[in-house]
């Protein structure tokens, strides 16, 4: 993992603070999904949520170089990470603190692993035709979401439980112990994301890349 030029020391400490805590207390697929990252090159940036346009965005750096690579190289999936970006908004860790940037790099940690897993699977089209990978939007919000919820469970902190019965990432079982809630998460992507496994799935990763399948 590879920080951009001129971060300010408070928020790459921050986010370094977050990995370290995500490897230490999530389950298997966040210590997975963290440590590739951690030994790829993906690229983090911080900036003004008017500029990241939400608290954390995940893309390619470049699709254009991104495209030409799978034409000449088959990508390995930390290659392929070394492709992407994840963006995380000032204001996050401000106002959220650990929390924040926790919760959002579990997510878009996510994104970023299930982009490359695609990128990957695209290099090797001609090998393995039938492997391809191309989550919709909808498969990749539920997976981003999942991830969240099971980390808030992992954590097992109030004030990250709150916020995942808040968000109806999670709920109350009868034992008053907190479990993810499929439901919730299904009604969460249909009313704020537009998104529904019987209806619209919105666009395939491959067309959020911009990516020539």
């Amino acid at each position: 993992m590879k920080f951009e030029k001129g971060i300010k020391k408070k928020y790459r400490d921050s986010i370094e603070l977050a990995f370290n805590e995500i490897v230490e207390t999530g389950n298997e697929q966040h210590k997975r999904v963290m440590n590739t990252i951690l030994a790829s090159h993906m690229l983090v940036r911080v900036g003004p949520v008017s500029e990241v346009q939400a608290s954390g965005r995940t893309g390619l750096i470049s699709s254009i170089g991104t495209n030409a690579r799978l034409l000449r190289e088959r990508l390995s999936l930390k290659d392929s990470l070394g492709e992407i970006y994840i963006s995380i908004a000032e204001e996050t860790i401000d106002t959220g603190g650990q929390r924040g940037c926790e919760g959002t790099f579990v997510h878009e940690g996510q994104h970023a692993y299930d982009f490359a897993t695609a990128l990957a699977s695209f290099s090797n089209r001609d090998m393995n035709p039938l492997d391809i990978f191309d989550p919709t939007l909808y498969e990749l919000e539920w997976n981003a979401h999942k991830s969240a919820g099971d980390y808030m469970v992992c954590r097992g902190i109030q004030d990250y439980l709150d916020e995942g019965l808040q968000l109806m990432i999670l709920d109350l079982g009868q034992d008053g112990k907190c479990f993810v809630n499929d439901d919730g998460i299904r009604q969460r992507l249909r009313e704020s994301y537009s998104l529904a496994l019987d209806a619209d799935q919105g666009p395939s990763a491959s067309r959020m890349m911009g990516i020539v399948v």
